[in-house]
């Protein structure tokens, strides 16, 4: 069995929604671009710090689907109301 996130989805097998996909390739890629950029600036992180450093940006990062879902959502509903008041 493989684990799947939050949401149920499997991203190893492929069912993961494509929006999903593309902000967790950004944000890796963004954390390996941060650890990067500080290795090379002469500011190597400790092990500890990479790891807090990635804790960090997931908690931050966590919820975004929600939030995002959520403000869909809420524009949607916005539209309908505008919709109605031209019906009325």
């Amino acid at each position: 069995m493989s684990p799947t996130n939050g949401n149920g989805h499997d991203p190893a097998n492929g069912n993961a929604p494509p929006a999903e996909v593309a902000a967790a390739e950004r944000f890796a890629r963004t954390i390996v671009f941060t650890i990067e950029v500080c290795e090379e600036g002469g500011v190597a992180l400790s092990p500890a710090q990479k790891v807090a450093l990635i804790e960090a940006a997931l908690l931050e990062f966590d919820g975004l689907g929600a939030e995002l879902s959520s403000l869909a959502g809420l524009s949607a509903l916005l539209r309908s109301f505008h919709l109605d008041d031209r019906v009325n």
